[in-house]
């Protein structure tokens, strides 16, 4: 179970094998992280050894390996990933399962696009990252051919994955959803 959490401008990143949560037997519940006042958390996937890439809202993105993060227990608090800009926050962690998938973004503006993750080389973690984004980014995805999407806003639409046009880290993309701002993404 990968995390991600942020405080501030630091972004966090923890792995705690599943079994910390698996084997508790409490009907209440059981604590996963200790996050002070102000701290929120940004995503949590299921994953192994695989490379992440966090995405910010104000277009910035970091790729990272996880291999040689250690697995710490459910409260502590892990390790730094990512520099944000005042105001900016990470909008998605996307674990790289297949080195063959693309990044899709969606700005607020109702446009995206993908971009191959060859373009988004291995970086040490705590830097600021790279853009991948001129503007404002409302979601983000890991997808292949065969994905759909649901572009959530005012007006939702579903779209295929092969309708996203495959561009370059600074371009801007194209419009996918007409006279609606995207709220949020959702990979079917």
């Amino acid at each position: 179970l990968k995390e991600i959490h942020y405080t501030g401008v630091t972004v966090m990143f923890k792995k705690t094998l599943l079994e910390e949560y698996t084997k508790a037997k409490k009907s209440t519940g059981i604590a996963a992280i200790n996050l002070k006042e102000g701290d929120s958390i940004a995503s949590i996937e299921l994953m192994d050894e695989e490379d992440i890439i966090l995405i910010t809202k104000q277009g910035m993105s970091i790729h990272f390996e996880t291999k040689d993060i250690a697995a710490i227990g459910r409260v502590t608090a892990g390790v730094k990933t990512i520099k944000l800009a005042d105001g900016d926050e990470v909008i998605a962690g996307l674990p790289v399962k297949d080195v063959k998938a693309t990044v899709a973004v969606f700005s607020e503006d109702g446009l995206a696009k993908k971009t191959a993750i060859d373009e988004l080389p291995i970086q040490g973690r705590s830097g600021k990252g790279l853009a991948i984004y001129k503007g404002i980014i409302a979601g983000a995805a890991m997808v292949n051919d065969e994905d759909s999407l649901l572009l959530i806003g005012k007006n939702s639409i579903c779209i295929a994955a092969t309708d996203i046009p495959l561009l370059g880290r600074t371009t801007l993309g194209n419009k996918m959803i007409k006279d609606s701002k995207i709220n949020s993404v959702v990979k079917l």
